[in-house]
């Protein structure tokens, strides 16, 4: 099979042709006859519907094609048999990064599960690269049958003053890519609290997207639903995924604002989320949305992406079609792309799936622009793959590390109290604890036995004054690890640092060494010795094998951890959560402890008390 170039054409330039098969004047390209339409224009399911495509848009949307649209010998025609027309899902808000796999083995193994339009905020990459990753991604995504929309990354680092990354964005750079194409939106704003107590440089970014049309998407990681949110919404955004409760959904919902219903590998939100549908009978849901923001390559493989989180949604009450509006035609309406995609309407992509089980979304077919990309889940057309630049390739700056580097100095032989890291699995946030632990020769040690282990940061970028060098530590509650267990990877939200968690100094400096070898990755130890190791090379972050490669890799990864004592499903994922500072309470940068509080401004606290 010849490698699959993807070159759709512009709506302005065939309007002719699609109204002249519309009106039985021309041949359409294809016709798909004897479907169950989900029509969600009107929230409801028609029977015996026909649908016909010209040049990737649908023409004709109706019954009795036979006697009214024009076929010739180009002509394809599909009998769906009673099936269910579905218009392709939507992804609003993904990393990509976090699947493990790069843009085109991720785009190969969401088109097979029925996404046919990401919106990926590569902030991960732009972290490490900065501003040519953005570039690096459209370039790479290029000839994708996917609607690609790249959210443009505009929090690098996270939060200035607190971590240090591989790069920096400012307002002028969020500009140029705007300008030159790069980026079709705004990513997620995740400082809130920058935007909510005006801080200058965050406001300048919100303005270079306002000047520029584009949608601005956020983050808004608290609780406070009152000024808070009022104050983030007052600015233009739209949109956020850090959505935990029912409450906090239907008070965005009153605001005109969208609510993100998350279903990722490792945070899953939705169950608790949609309840502000499922209890509330006859709400409007228009301002529902479900997306994945961070799913692994394993996932994908054995449960699916956006298919997976639909199937939740109706698992756990909403009605099948309401689902699918949240999924197709809400999101499009985020994006402020409706006319153009999320729903299987005249003027609109053909971006179409044939369902034969609605409930258990079943899907046989996909479509994208009308050609068939995917078929009972496997793809029908090869993607050439991209050759990545060396740059992008080498960035693991950080020497072999010593038994010195994983001491924490107490100062002292007496019991102290320190702030602890307790971990949530399933969920983003954690919590800080206060824990009593006792120094052996001055320095603090993990504590299998109360379920504490030590953690560090290490900054792992190009050389900086100042920086080179530097590491936090901290102490995590929640791993469950065993005795001469660890875990090092360079997958640390946002910043990409260099994160190992572990009960042994000796543990953390194998897993450590073993993922700076690598260029970047993940590695556990078990018991002291080697137990699973997952390549990473481009930017530390991605592999550039075939997703179901990666998935195995993945899974042995799992596999180890929890031979290492850690029970809980996509562990992996909570652990890189440690680093992401804009989200509540507590978390470990390159700089130390950070705190998070209440839309208190951030600030850096000791780990002693």
């Amino acid at each position: 099979m010849a490698n699959y170039v993807h070159k759709p054409k512009k709506l302005a330039d065939v309007t002719i042709d699609l109204a002249a098969v519309a009106m039985g004047k021309m041949p359409a390209d294809l016709i798909i006859r004897n479907g169950k339409l989900v029509n969600v224009n009107i929230g409801a399911v028609q029977n015996d519907m026909d649908v016909a495509v010209k040049h990737g848009f649908i023409v004709y949307v109706g019954k009795d094609t036979e006697n009214k649209i024009l076929t010739d010998k180009h002509t394809q025609i599909i009998d769906a048999k009673g099936r269910y027309l579905v218009p392709g899902l939507i992804d609003s808000h993904v990393h990509i990064e976090s699947s493990m796999v790069d843009p085109r083995h991720f785009a190969a193994g969401v088109l097979a599960r029925g996404t046919t339009t990401i919106c990926p905020d590569n902030h991960e990459i732009t972290n490490v690269l900065g501003l040519r990753a953005v570039e690096l991604f459209q370039n790479a995504a290029r000839g994708l049958p996917i609607k690609f929309l790249l959210a443009m990354p505009v929090c690098v680092p996270a939060v200035r003053g607190f971590e240090d990354t591989g790069a920096e964005i400012y307002a002028k750079d969020v500009a140029e890519a705007y300008e030159k194409g790069w980026a079709q939106l705004q990513g997620e704003q995740m400082n809130f609290i920058g935007v909510i107590h005006g801080d200058k440089e965050v406001h300048e970014i919100i303005k270079a997207s306002h000047e520029a049309g584009m949608v601005l998407t956020g983050h808004y990681a608290s609780d406070e639903l009152d000024q808070g949110l009022n104050a983030f919404a007052a600015t233009g955004i739209n949109c956020c995924h850090e959505v935990t409760s029912a409450e906090s959904v239907l008070k965005r919902s009153e605001l005109g604002f969208y609510s993100q219903l998350r279903y990722g590998s490792a945070w899953l939100d939705l169950p608790n989320t949609i309840k502000a549908y499922t209890e509330n009978p006859g709400l409007d849901s228009r301002f529902m949305t479900i997306c994945t923001d961070d799913v692994n390559a394993a996932t994908i493989t054995r449960e699916g992406q956006m298919d997976r989180s639909l199937r939740t949604a109706i698992k756990n009450g909403v009605p099948p079609v309401i689902a699918i509006q949240m999924a197709t035609l809400n999101a499009a309406q985020l994006l402020e792309k409706a006319r153009w995609i999320g729903s299987i309407s005249p003027g609109r992509a053909a971006d179409i799936l044939i369902v034969s089980d609605i409930t258990d979304f079943v899907i046989d077919e996909v479509y994208s622009d009308g050609v068939l990309v995917a078929k009972n889940g496997m793809l029908t057309i090869d993607l050439e793959p991209y050759a990545y630049p060396a740059y992008s390739m080498k960035t693991m700056h950080l020497d072999k590390l010593t038994l010195d580097d994983f001491k924490i100095s107490a100062g002292t032989d007496e019991a102290i109290n320190v702030r602890a890291i307790e971990i949530q699995p399933g969920k983003v946030h954690t919590v800080e604890k206060s824990k009593k632990m006792y120094p052996v020769e001055g320095l603090i040690q993990a504590d299998v036995s109360r379920d504490l282990a030590k953690a560090f940061s290490f900054y792992r970028h190009q050389p900086k004054d100042g920086v080179t060098g530097s590491r936090g530590a901290g102490i995590i509650a929640g791993t469950h690890f065993n005795e001469n267990c660890a875990y090092a990877s360079t997958i640390s939200h946002d910043c990409h640092n260099l994160l190992v968690i572990g009960t042994s100094d000796e543990a953390m400096m194998l897993a450590a060494n073993e993922v700076i070898k690598s260029q970047g990755g993940m590695a556990v130890v078990v018991d002291g010795s080697l137990a699973a190791r997952l390549e990473l090379p481009l930017a530390g972050l991605m592999s550039l094998s075939p997703i179901e490669i990666t998935a195995k890799k993945i899974q042995a990864i799992e596999l180890a951890l929890r031979k290492a004592g850690a029970q809980h499903e996509s562990i992996e994922m909570t652990f890189s959560l440690l680093g992401l500072i804009v989200i509540e309470q507590l978390h470990l940068s390159n700089r130390g402890l950070v705190e998070l509080k209440s839309n208190a401004p951030l600030k850096i606290v000791p780990l002693i008390k």
